[in-house]
């Protein structure tokens, strides 16, 4: 076959999980295609669920998903009341669920067993603490189908969680450039991307593109930032006395 397929006889756990993550397959356990992982991170924290699409062999096939939040701050946190649920099941029914557990302080784990009952969906929700001002929700949609899947569907498939890295670091100093095609500004000849949704002090709520027009080339600026995949990405912005955070 032209495509990766791991077997895997036993159940998928936290420790098959950790398998899963360290390579690029599909695996397949008593008949069920697990594909790829569906991934959310509009605001801070990042929701990862394993898996994206589920493949039975027949309806009423139970399927388990593995459900991991990253997060950026360190818990405990002051919005402590943060928590993962699912709802809106189409063809799908929720049989069991785990306690989350806290892997280490930057890691929220939980499990769910599902019965797949056709071809449906599910949403996977992690909703943010109360007045947690970097996010409200990170929200997936897992997929459920009662079949085997075509080749092209088990091709280019990852299964990885992505790390959400913590490094963090404050630019100060005056706009020296807005690039609304590249998506960033530039400070202290640091390029800082601006992604997702951003409200200010009062509630307002900005795109990222009309985040980018509130700044302009010369104001001093504060920019918050922590560095992901690469890039400097903003997560909250001071400008002009008035304060904007991401999420």
């Amino acid at each position: 076959m032209p495509f990766a397929v791991r077997i895997a006889e036993e159940n998928i756990s936290p420790e098959g999980q950790s398998s899963l993550q360290a390579q690029n397959e599909t695996a397949v356990s008593n008949g069920v295609y697990y594909i790829g992982s569906a991934i959310s991170h509009e605001g801070s924290d990042l929701l990862c669920v394993v898996p994206a699409k589920a493949y039975v062999p027949k309806a009423g096939t139970e399927v388990t998903l593995n459900v991991t939040v990253k997060f950026k701050h360190a818990q405990p946190c002051p919005y402590s009341d943060w928590k993962i649920i699912a709802g809106n099941p189409t063809n799908v029914e929720i049989v069991d669920e785990s306690e989350t557990k806290l892997l280490d302080q930057y890691t929220a784990f939980k499990q769910y067993t599902v019965k797949v009952l056709g071809n449906g969906t599910l949403d996977v929700v992690f909703k943010y603490g109360s007045g947690c001002p970097y996010g409200s929700e990170e929200r997936v949609t897992v997929s459920f189908y009662v079949g085997a899947p075509s080749e092209e569907n088990l091709t280019n498939t990852s299964t990885q969680i992505p790390e959400l890295n913590t490094s963090e670091k404050v630019l100060s100093g005056n706009i020296e450039e807005v690039n609304t095609a590249g998506r960033y500004i530039l400070v202290n000849s640091t390029k800082v991307f601006i992604r997702g949704r951003w409200t200010d002090e009062e509630g307002g709520e900005y795109t990222w593109k009309e985040m980018l027009a509130v700044l302009k080339v010369g104001e001093k600026v504060e920019v918050k930032a922590t560095y992901e995949n690469g890039e400097w990405k903003a997560y909250e912005i001071s400008v002009n006395g008035k304060t904007f955070v991401k999420g």
